[in-house]
């Protein structure tokens, strides 16, 4: 085999195994990329959760207080 025909087959395995390397990097990039996504929805829908609670009870007890100074 030729020296060029060498190089060439050599290049050529390089510049695949990058690519193979680029697209794995890449895919892994894009997986975590969508579980941040997921974890800050789920985080928006817990804040989301703790807050109507919350407003909930403050409701309640505002009704509470109310009829309590009606009653008296």
């Amino acid at each position: 085999m030729s020296t060029t025909a060498k190089l060439t087959f050599l290049s050529a395995c390089v510049a695949s195994g990058g690519l193979i390397a680029y697209v794995h990097y890449s895919q892994a990039a894009d997986r975590e990329r969508l579980h941040d996504g997921v974890r800050r929805d789920v985080e928006r829908q817990r804040l989301k959760k703790e807050l109507a609670v919350a407003g909930n009870e403050m409701a309640s007890s505002s009704t509470i207080a109310a009829r309590t100074d009606l009653q008296q």
